[in-house]
């Protein structure tokens, strides 16, 4: 991407990957496989690393899954006959309690690097959880964002009706899903305007359920960048089933492209 090099933009990836899994009934579903080799948290971090434009991807996770990636990594680096899945740009780091300190803690990994010029680091964040989403709508994502020079975030429109209800599931009123969308990753900001909104929302106690909302609460600007509807995020069993039906049709899509070429 000429625009990145002509302005000395970089962008560096976070991957939240330390939560709980608390509504997957099968264990961790990071660590569930997506194929009959690759579980769903490999399938992600290599579908971000063929990025090129992606100089640096840190992984939050707990204690114990980075020992285990680690010794995956070392397992690896010894069998001569498998491809190695990672690259030395893929560095694993320790997580947070909850996804808004796993996400800052991985700004302070970036802040370790001391690049000079840090207001031209722009920090992609995408879900360990989804998957399937081909690494060229990321990097088409990432153009769009470079482009229009705004803090964005993948989302798609709801085609449903929206029903507000009460505690008890009695409906209150119909949501005018006009200015619905639900939102997606990646979303991508300037590294100085999330550091800032994150420390803010960590410092006042604020919880926030994605990166863009601790934007908001500082009233930063943030838009919509259309996303795709198949970038599901596994959150219960029934999800990493539709995810295996995506990734295969994934797979025959891209080996299409490729005996075209």
């Amino acid at each position: 991407m000429n625009q990145l090099a002509e302005h000395n933009i970089k962008v560096i990836c976070i991957i939240p990957a330390a939560g709980n899994s608390s509504r997957f009934k099968s264990g961790n579903k990071l660590n569930a496989f997506l194929e009959e080799t690759e579980d769903v948290i490999s399938r992600t971090i290599k579908n971000i690393e063929s990025i090129k434009c992606i100089e640096k991807i840190f992984v939050g996770l707990n204690l114990i899954d980075i020992e285990i990636r680690n010794n995956l990594l070392k397992k690896k680096d010894l069998d001569k006959n498998k491809e190695k899945i990672l690259s030395s740009k893929v560095k694993f780091y320790e997580g947070g309690e909850s996804r808004q300190n796993s996400i800052f803690n991985g700004l302070k990994q970036i802040k370790e690097l001391q690049i000079n010029d840090i207001d031209n680091v722009w920090v992609i964040i995408h879900d360990a959880a989804r998957p399937v989403i081909l690494s060229n709508d990321i990097l088409d994502f990432i153009k769009s964002v470079i482009k229009i020079n705004k803090s964005s975030i993948m989302a798609v429109p709801i085609f449903d009706t929206i029903k507000k209800v009460d505690k008890k599931n009695n409906i209150i009123r119909t949501i005018l899903r006009d200015e619905m969308w639900l939102a997606q990753t990646p979303q991508m900001f300037r590294f100085g305007i999330l550091f800032e909104s994150l420390k803010h929302c960590i410092e006042n106690n604020i919880e926030v359920t994605d990166e863009s909302q601790a934007l908001e609460i500082l009233n930063h600007e943030c838009t919509v960048i259309k996303g795709k509807s198949y970038n599901i995020k596994i959150t219960e069993d029934i999800d990493l089933i539709h995810a295996r039906c995506l990734a295969n049709i994934n797979n025959a899509f891209l080996e299409n492209e490729e005996s075209d070429d």
